[in-house]
C-alpha cells in the first residue's frame, strides 16, 4: 500500500486496490441476491420450498443488508481531500490491528495493507505530520 501526500492539492492518494475488491464484493452480493430470488421461484418444487426456500430467503436478506452497508458506510476512494478526513481510527479485530480513515460524511475508508509495525509507524507519522487526528 502506498499513501502519498500531495501538498499542492491538500490531498492524499492511497494505492491499495481496495476499489476493485469492493467492486467484486458488490457484484458477488448482487449475484447472490438475484440467485436468492430466482432459484426458489423457478427451480424448487413445493416440497423443497419449505427448507431450501428458507435458506435462500436468509441469503437474500443477508445480501441486501451487506449491499446497503457497503453503499452507505464504506468508501473506496483513492484520492481524499484533507478536508474530508475526520480522523485515523485503530481497532483490534481478532488480535490484529486494523486502521481506517473516518470521513466527515460518516463513511470509513479502510487501510487494508498495513501488515508490519514499520508500515503502522510510518502511516501514523504521516497523518500526524499533516494534521489529522489519530484515535
Amino acid at each position: 500500500m502506498k499513501i502519498e501526500f500531495n501538498e499542492n492539492e491538500k490531498s492524499i492518494e492511497i494505492k491499495d486496490g481496495l476499489k476493485m475488491q469492493y467492486l467484486l464484493i458488490k457484484i458477488s452480493l448482487i449475484f447472490t441476491l438475484v440467485n436468492s430470488v430466482l432459484f426458489p421461484v423457478f427451480v424448487l418444487n413445493k416440497k423443497q420450498m419449505e427448507w431450501m426456500g428458507f435458506i435462500w430467503i436468509i441469503l437474500g436478506i443477508f445480501s441486501i443488508v451487506m449491499l446497503i452497508y457497503q453503499l452507505l458506510k464504506k468508501s473506496a476512494s483513492e484520492k481524499l481531500n484533507l478536508s474530508d478526513i475526520s480522523s485515523l481510527t485503530e481497532k483490534q479485530v481478532f488480535g490484529r490491528k486494523r486502521f481506517s480513515l473516518k470521513l466527515k460524511n460518516g463513511k470509513l475508508r479502510d487501510l487494508m495493507e498495513m501488515k508490519n509495525e514499520s508500515d503502522i509507524k510510518e502511516t501514523k507519522e504521516l497523518f500526524k505530520n499533516i494534521g489529522i487526528e489519530i484515535d
